[in-house]
């Protein structure tokens, strides 16, 4: 089995999130595969370079990198590749005019943001701030947004026997923020598409 076969530009992301790699070490191997003609696939110059071990891509590429979050006591998932930090809940300025799942704009490092509240934009239900509330930074299509959770629960690389295709049931319910569910030790993670973030309402 080649592992090295099938990635795309986001393994390094993923190496790095899973803690095997550095953002030094992976612009230094970009930078050297620039160099290489033919080109090298990346996975093959870390492994080289002994930045990583196979095993370590074979970890990452086996199953999905998930953040697992609590919100409205129902469990969710975020790919982890659009996880860019996951801060303390602050102080979130209100503007006029915004859609009430909208909570306001925040401020990281000279970076203005807006925050969503996915527990209104769901449930239509209230968030209750406690210090477990999370506000957790992503970003998807060079946009970048925040959006609150009440608690964060785990970072988990789920096998895709894990996971159920929403499409293939038959119940009413709207689909267009779900990406598929997970099953984990009894419980299921509903996997939230990023899309719902971004999209015009």
């Amino acid at each position: 089995m080649d592992v090295f076969k099938g990635q795309d530009k986001s393994l390094g992301e993923l190496l790095i999130q899973a803690g095997f790699l550095t953002k030094e070490q992976l612009d230094e191997a970009l930078k050297e595969q620039q160099t290489l003609e033919p080109q090298e696939p990346l996975g093959k110059i870390l492994v080289r370079m002994r930045f990583v071990k196979e095993e370590n891509i074979i970890n990452v590429l086996k199953g999905l990198l998930v953040v697992v979050v609590e919100i409205n006591k129902e469990l969710f998932g975020m790919e982890i590749i659009f996880s860019r930090e996951i801060i303390k809940y602050r102080n979130i300025t209100r503007l006029p005019n915004l859609p009430g799942y909208i909570l306001g704009m925040i401020s990281i490092r000279n970076e203005v943001i807006p925050v969503i509240s996915i527990s209104r934009r769901i449930f239509g239900v209230e968030d209750s701030i406690t210090d477990e509330t999370r506000i957790m930074v992503i970003e998807f299509k060079e946009k970048i947004i925040g959006f609150l959770v009440d608690k964060v629960m785990s970072v988990r690389n789920f096998q895709s026997s894990s996971f159920s295709n929403i499409t293939k049931y038959s119940f009413t319910v709207d689909k267009k923020y779900i990406s598929g569910l997970i099953k984990d030790e009894g419980e299921v993670i509903t996997l939230i598409k990023p899309d719902i973030f971004f999209e015009e309402k």
